[in-house]
């Protein structure tokens, strides 16, 4: 998150002032700041209730992301970010940013290459390669600026380290009292190493084993030609 969130900062300040800004499928527009300087717009598909999700300000475009409402080249830049896979037909979105975008518009996407299910049951895809980005953003009419890999082995092992305890501790619950006592005396340790051991180790591998292979996903850069 913290790599996602520093190369969304670094993007949005390259962008001049006064850009007429789209986050779409904002959530709680946690990128709003970064945007200060610019004529910064969100979109979703609704409006989320509960604890997890707290608003600063509403929604501008609740809606489809396939459905806009805004005139054809009426954005400089659209930002995207962990939205992708939680809709039925990602190539028909890129067809609507192109739409939205000014020739030489910029594209921010990213979305995860592996992941737990979440925001179920609206959850479609396991994640993106490289290769989608490279074969379907030029077939929807963007050059692809850069395709940067976020984490590799290591960091993905902490992750669904975590996701492993998360799961072992949601089943502990269902347990009887004696097997329950068991599996909490295994758990209690191994806490420790998910959420503080493994973190501070594996990712250093990620320099040397690499990302080629294995890492949590992609920020993507992209431009609506001229």
């Amino acid at each position: 998150v913290y790599v996602r969130d520093q190369w969304v900062k670094a993007e949005a300040a390259k962008l001049p002032a006064g850009s007429n800004v789209l986050d779409a499928g904002a959530g709680a527009s946690k990128y709003r700041p970064f945007f200060a300087h610019c004529q910064y717009k969100t979109q979703d598909f609704c409006r989320y209730e509960g604890p997890l999700v707290q608003y600063l300000q509403p929604i501008d475009y609740v809606c489809e992301i396939t459905a806009i409402p805004l005139p054809d080249q009426s954005l400089d830049a659209i930002l995207c970010t962990e939205v992708i896979e939680h809709v039925v037909d990602p190539m028909a979105v890129l067809v609507e940013f192109r739409r939205l975008l000014k020739p030489g518009g910029k594209l921010l996407l990213t979305s995860p290459l592996l992941s737990h299910l979440h925001m179920e049951p609206y959850h479609y895809y396991g994640g993106f390669t490289k290769y989608w980005y490279e074969f379907w953003l030029p077939q929807k009419g963007f050059k692809v600026d850069s395709v940067t890999p976020v984490g590799g082995p290591g960091r993905t092992c902490v992750v669904f380290g975590q996701s492993f305890y998360l799961r072992w501790s949601a089943a502990e619950k269902k347990l009887n009292l004696g097997p329950r006592l068991l599996s909490l005396l295994f758990r209690a340790p191994a806490r420790f190493l998910v959420y503080y051991g493994l973190p501070w180790v594996l990712p250093k591998f990620d320099r040397w084993l690499g990302s080629e292979l294995i890492c949590s996903g992609y920020l993507v850069a992209a431009t609506r030609p001229g």
